[in-house]
């Protein structure tokens, strides 16, 4: 178990965190079964937290509004509400988005609200079916419920002069580049993320027949994997965050919001920066080296993820 993890990130020993971790699932699953109040209760801290993932996600890409905002827009979508496309000056919602935009020093128009509104509303409606498809339904995680999530995510938002429909749901058709960092030619896409996904089914079913599976590993792992392929023109960070906690939802019952203040998100770039880095290097081996930073960070949001709910359950006993 070790070896997949980062110590000097953890400053705690992973098998310890671990034992915590699916003791406090253990204890989860018990209290579920004790009482249905405590289901309600998970429902509603369910409801709050995958709101919360989406605020902390767009707030790594300076995307959406603000936490308020996020929490609320994202409810409703999750409680199978249905919103309006667009919006106009005299909806209360029109006023929060602009506010948050002008204290961002981000373009506050007409425009730039309503797509800050669908940065927000997309990014809900793709985490909700990429829970369903793979959570919900049990399916494996595959190129079609990728590309589907994608184009939910970035449904109607334009990607500078290029067109919505011209890149949302389909990879990429030019190369991209963050920083001085250049990822992969757009040529090579489709074989790596055919590998990609062959190599996850692969995973699963060895962990399957030896039935010993690390959910946070393998989660962490493709999250690296998929970002670092960058088959999308854009979306492509917050789409590796919604594959990391579709897989950690499914294999473990839980999942992390990752973002939720400036110094998460500061931690969490550096490790995604350094591991790629790290993936392009030609002297480097790709291996869990790459993601074992990320592994531990995951492991560490997901070890208090479940302390909370445990807690939840004593306070409602």
């Amino acid at each position: 178990m070790g070896d997949a993890y980062d110590y000097n990130i953890l400053q705690e020993n992973p098998k310890q965190l671990h034992q915590e971790f699916r003791k406090y699932i253990s204890d989860i699953s018990d209290g579920l079964k004790q009482s249905d109040d405590n289901k309600n209760a998970l429902d509603e801290y369910i409801t709050d937290e995958l709101a919360r993932m989406v605020y902390g996600s767009n707030m790594i890409e300076v995307a959406g509004g603000g936490v308020d905002i996020t929490l609320k827009l994202c409810k409703d979508v999750f409680r199978g509400k249905e919103l309006p496309e667009e919006i106009n000056e005299r909806d209360e919602d029109y006023h929060d988005l602009k506010i948050h935009l002008l204290n961002k020093n981000l373009p506050s128009g007409h425009e730039a609200i309503l797509r800050s509104r669908r940065e927000i509303v997309q990014h809900a409606e793709a985490a909700r079916y990429m829970i369903d498809q793979v959570c919900i339904k049990g399916k494996d995680l595959s190129h079609k419920i990728i590309s589907e999530a994608h184009g939910i995510l970035t449904y109607k938002i334009d990607l500078g002069d290029t067109p919505w429909p011209y890149y949302s749901g389909v990879y990429r058709t030019w190369n991209v580049r963050c920083g001085s960092h250049v990822f992969m030619d757009e040529s090579k896409v489709p074989a790596a993320m055919r590998d990609m996904i062959d190599e996850l089914d692969s995973d699963i079913k060895k962990a399957t027949e030896e039935g010993q599976i690390d959910p946070v590993v393998l989660a962490s792992k493709y999250c690296h994997k998929f970002v670092n392929i960058h088959p999308f023109a854009d979306g492509n960070g917050r789409m590796c965050r919604l594959i990391l906690n579709a897989l950690l939802l499914k294999y473990s019952g839980g999942f992390i919001c990752i973002g939720q203040d400036g110094q998460d998100r500061q931690e969490y770039l550096r490790i995604a920066v350094a591991a790629s880095v790290e993936e392009g290097s030609q002297s480097q081996e790709t291996g869990a080296a790459n993601y074992k930073q990320l592994a531990s960070f995951t492991l560490r949001h997901a070890r208090d993820s479940m302390r909370k709910v445990r807690q939840l359950f004593k306070r409602d006993a």
